[in-house]
């Protein structure tokens, strides 16, 4: 357990040093702030997999919450970048920034530990079979640039677009838990379903959420502040009586 303690102090101190050294500012849902939501997810998902690795049960809940995190961000950003430059370069930063970077990782980590095969890697690097338990999330966020990509390209209407969007990912949700749940670890990917696209929603609506928040802010300081008045009036009116 002490290992594990020391291990979690470690992690959540580096995290919280990086805002140190990074006086940007964060605005809500900002790129700034979604790439530090997407960093404390990794962090989470890191955190749970070596509690379990050292014995330490009860917390790997707290991995699935990282995967959606991260899952709704990336939706929430591919929808921001489609509605400022559209699909353009789609496919070229997604085998830069994610495809390329896990094909070298894995075909280290598998040189590392001894396990290299080329039938393996073949398909783990066609996304078709994870080579390590934990690979299956590359594979799982393939499938939502596919689907992303698809409906944004046939589907012109942004109403209509939502609504295909998430139709795909229900019939989705119903094959992966029907047909290719894991029985070691049911529902491991179909409970992330609706992640990527209720970042895609929150992407959407943005505008609006964020003038919610900025109505409800101003009345919560509103009525803070008058009850203050009001407090300070009647403790002063009080005194003078």
């Amino acid at each position: 357990m002490k290992y594990f303690a020391f291990l979690t102090f470690l992690i959540f101190t580096c995290y919280l040093l990086g805002f140190v050294k990074k006086p940007e500012k964060y605005q809500w849902m900002d790129r700034n702030y979604t790439t530090a939501i997407k960093g404390f997810s990794i962090l989470t998902v890191v955190w749970a997999h070596s509690g379990a690795m050292l014995s330490v049960e009860g917390i790997q809940f707290i991995a699935g919450i990282g995967v959606a995190l991260f899952l709704m961000c990336s939706g929430y950003g591919l929808e921001i970048s489609h509605e400022k430059k559209g699909l353009v370069g789609f496919w070229k930063k997604r085998l830069l920034g994610v495809c390329l970077p896990f094909w070298a990782v894995e075909l280290i980590g598998l040189f590392a530990t001894g396990t290299f095969s080329i039938k393996s890697y073949l398909l783990d690097f066609c996304f078709l079979k994870p080579a390590t338990g934990y690979g299956w999330f590359m594979g799982y966020i393939v499938i939502c640039y596919l689907i992303f990509y698809t409906v944004k390209k046939l589907v012109k209407d942004s109403r209509t677009q939502t609504l295909v969007l998430f139709g795909v990912f229900a019939i989705w949700f119903v094959l992966e838990s029907v047909f290719f749940a894991n029985p070691d670890m049911p529902f491991l990917r179909a409970r992330q379903t609706l992640s990527f696209p209720a970042g895609v929603l929150l992407a959407m609506n943005k505008d609006k959420i964020e003038q919610t928040l900025t109505k409800t802010k101003n009345i919560l300081i509103l009525t803070v502040g008058g009850y203050n008045v009001l407090s300070l009036h009647g403790n002063n009116a009080a005194e003078c009586g």
